[in-house]
């Protein structure tokens, strides 16, 4: 957790003292940020994932951050409401995503903290997550017309391909006439590390970036010094209320969801950082050990639920065989 304990009882402390009071509890957290009371949660920065879904399910930041990519005045429906108030059930509701919204007309957008993933596998992970959202809407009489378009806006913190531009606009088109097959499915790859306030990109990018880059406590500052919006102002109160939340933390952490998207995500990660650091092959082993236990546990509360084993299969990556074993236990 780094230092943030010393600075965890202050924050608290803030917030319960200024309930209610919007403006001034962020003009109280400014002050003490710039007095250095309080500070980043080095365990949980702006860019963790987990981090970034509570943020996010609130409907003010993800609809002024999905105007911001798309360029659209789009309204989301509020995903809190829609899950009477709780953030642990929007989150796991979820497709191995960060945050998954809908706007007014029903189209889908989701929201996607990535990081140290190769081109391809970036966009491949991009094209089959969107084909599942598609392929789970509802086609009544093969009217696939009243299909709703899927966006996917995927927000990259690190990205290994920096001669593409800050925001790519991605639809299916016909190679010879260029002219757009389906906007069925249109997907937003945003690249933060290309963002700046030299390109003239909406406010609220350059705002985005540069609070998702936040990792000390001098950027904190220099974050509250340099911008006083509503949008900044509400990301700095967003983000300092999920830090005071161990609870929600540690119940993501724990969820089936969240360990489904380590397996996917982090096993890959960790094993080519592993190649390219020269890290013992024991040390490997012991951590493919334990990512292995984990969707072994997944498997034996999918079990439980009488999920079907074909989806047992490609939630963990288990065989077959391996997931039968598990139900005899």
């Amino acid at each position: 957790m780094g230092n943030y304990h010393e600075y965890s009882p202050r924050l608290k402390g803030i917030f319960q003292s200024v309930a209610d009071k919007e403006q001034l509890l962020y003009t109280r957290l400014k002050s003490a940020v710039i007095a250095g009371e309080i500070t980043v949660n080095t365990a949980y920065l702006p860019a963790n994932d987990r981090i970034f879904s509570i943020m996010f399910y609130h409907k003010e930041l993800s609809e002024t951050l999905i105007r911001a990519v798309v360029g659209e005045d789009i309204t989301i429906t509020d995903p809190l409401a829609e899950h009477r108030n709780d953030i642990l059930k929007a989150i796991e509701s979820s497709i191995r995503v960060d945050v998954y919204l809908k706007d007014e007309t029903a189209r889908v957008y989701t929201l996607d903290m990535q990081r140290h993933y190769l081109k391809t596998r970036n966009r491949n992970r991009n094209i089959y997550y969107g084909s599942k959202e598609l392929a789970g809407q509802e086609v009544q009489d093969c009217r696939y017309e009243k299909l709703k378009q899927v966006s996917i806006t995927f927000i990259f913190e690190n990205n290994t391909t920096p001669q593409v531009p800050p925001v790519s606009k991605i639809q299916f088109t016909d190679v010879n006439t260029k002219e757009v097959y389906s906007d069925l499915m249109t997907l937003y790859e945003v690249n933060l590390n290309r963002i700046s306030d030299k390109e003239g990109l909406p406010e609220n990018l350059v705002i985005v970036k540069a609070f998702l880059s936040i990792t000390t406590h001098k950027d904190l500052c220099a974050f509250v010094n340099n911008y006083d919006t509503a949008f900044s102002q509400r990301l700095v109160k967003e983000y300092m209320g999920a830090i005071l939340d161990d609870e929600i933390l540690l119940k993501i952490e724990g969820s089936e969801r969240f360990m489904l998207k380590l397996s996917e995500q982090v096993l890959l990660e960790e094993r080519e950082e592993g190649r390219m650091e020269g890290r013992m092959e024991g040390r490997m082993e012991g951590r493919m050990e334990g990512r292995m236990e984990g969707a072994r546990a997944i498997a034996k509360n999918m079990l439980k639920r009488n999920r079907p084993i074909s989806e047992i299969v490609e939630d963990t990556g288990l065989t077959c065989d391996e997931i039968l074993t598990i139900g005899t236990e």
